[in-house]
């Protein structure tokens, strides 16, 4: 007898759960966004708007307030590959982006090289840092994990500040830049794709497997056989690399850089509320929670100013009450109930 066909006086509930688990051989009647052709078709149409989206006349405003929607979703997929999906929740993840931009500033001021020379270079220098503090900091275990990164971040930051004849310490570093917005549009959209595909592979790939075994029991990972610091620094230097490469195009974009703009304090927090609002651990939460907040922050901030955060704040609450497992989270886990309510039925 099939694994898939309950047996007689199976109980209900294990009737259920067997059809359950045979619905990719007969397709429940669920909902079609499901189908992974679908889906890959309305990501593709999203794509292809987005690319033409710029000759629709757009201001650069509007190209600026877009561009940054796909930078924090490059932003937030990165940090949710460490945070999310080994659970090594990084609280000082921002230390990267000042990294890749001091990297990309430095070489400009004291090297004279052409900026665009120096973009795969702030990625490697993210993942050379990566190795040297991931190694002695991911045998730490939960909040003390998270402390060390915070004290990384802020010495880093302090470091910019006091070497001041290299960094330019609080006076900062002008870059000599042409602002395209139209350009920086597609360079952000590009990383923005970029990464959640790959997250998206990362997902379905042994190596995502692995992480997310160590993020519900690393105990239990390393009983299985599962090199849990090769898998932990993986993550943590491919995350590190990422930001890394964005924090120089952001640096260069602004055309001037100092600690407090590259090493700044909300760039944390930003990071763990988008990601907490679209889904922690999931494919398409950071990129959901990073677009709500960036429009709903762009749209109240000038009529209500500082009173946003007050507002978002609460919203958040709310969402973390109400939604645990962020807004993808949850809408995952109802249509999983769902599914499984409707193959009780049909065996009743």
């Amino acid at each position: 007898m099939s694994s898939g066909t309950p047996t007689v006086g199976t109980p209900p509930r294990q009737k259920a759960a067997d059809r359950l688990s045979a619905a990719p051989v007969r397709e429940l009647p669920a909902s079609r966004l499901a189908d992974p052709r679908l889906r890959a078709g309305l990501f593709v149409a999203g794509l292809a708007a987005l690319l033409v989206t710029p000759a629709f006349g757009l201001n650069n405003s509007a190209l600026l307030l877009l561009s940054t929607v796909f930078m924090w979703i490059g932003l937030t997929s990165s940090w949710n590959i460490i945070s999310g999906f080994t659970g090594y929740v990084d609280f000082g993840h921002g230390v990267f982006f000042g990294i890749g931009g001091y990297t990309a500033g430095l070489l400009v001021t004291h090297v004279d090289m052409p900026f665009w020379y120096t973009v795969p270079l702030a990625p490697v220098a993210g993942l050379v840092f990566a190795l040297v503090i991931g190694y002695p900091l991911l045998r730490l275990r939960g909040v003390y994990f998270s402390i060390a990164m915070l004290g990384a971040f802020m010495a880093m930051r302090e470091l910019a500040l006091v070497f001041r004849d290299f960094t330019g310490g609080s006076g900062g570093i002008i870059f000599e830049s042409v602002i395209d917005r139209a350009l920086f549009y597609y360079v952000f959209l590009g990383i923005a794709v970029a990464v959640v595909l790959g997250t998206i592979w990362l997902r379905r790939s042994q190596l995502g497997a692995s992480m997310l075994a160590i993020r519900e029991s690393e105990i239990g990972a390393e009983a299985r056989g599962i090199n849990t610091t090769m898998v932990k620094l993986t993550a943590f230097c491919v995350s590190g690399a990422i930001t890394a490469l964005i924090g120089s195009l952001w640096a260069y974009q602004t055309a001037f850089i100092d600690p407090a703009i590259m090493f700044r304090d909300i760039l944390l927090i930003n990071l763990a509320l988008m990601v907490t609002l679209g889904g922690l651990g999931t494919v398409w939460g950071p990129a959901l929670g990073a677009t709500v907040f960036v429009l709903l922050r762009e749209t109240l901030w000038g009529t209500e100013g500082e009173e946003f955060l007050l507002f978002f704040g609460a919203a958040l609450i709310v969402v973390v009450l109400t939604l645990r497992k962020g807004i993808v989270g949850t809408l995952a886990d109802r249509a999983h109930l769902a599914r499984a309510r409707r193959a009780a039925k049909e065996d009743r």
